[in-house]
């Protein structure tokens, strides 16, 4: 089983006595990136895949299929780059949005 790389970064650990970042008062941001801007580490996203797919593999299942909407270029090449293949583009059952049909084989 994969495990997802350890937790780093601002928010990662709890503060310690004498952090000046605990001090702040909440709802003030220190200047600079948010908290948005580690959301895209290389690692995580991967590391969460491998865990989904090992516990598909557990359950006995041979592959797995997501949907991408096709106004999000950053996922699809997220998820091909994970070694998923288009299957098929139609659209969502929901909305009914555009979105393109991924499968990967375990």
């Amino acid at each position: 089983m994969v495990k997802p790389p350890p937790p780093t970064g601002r928010g990662a650990s709890l503060p310690f006595a004498g952090d000046p970042a605990a001090a702040r008062p909440r709802g003030r941001r220190p200047p600079g990136p948010g908290p948005h801007a580690t959301a895209h580490r290389p690692g995580h996203g991967a590391a969460v895949v491998a865990l989904v797919e090992e516990r598909f593999r557990a359950a006995g299942r041979d592959g797995v299929r997501i949907a991408v909407l096709d106004n999000n270029p950053r996922a699809l090449a997220f998820w091909r780059a994970q070694g998923y293949t288009v299957l098929r583009h139609g659209e969502d059952r929901e909305l009914k949005r555009p979105c393109t049909v991924l499968r990967k084989a375990l």
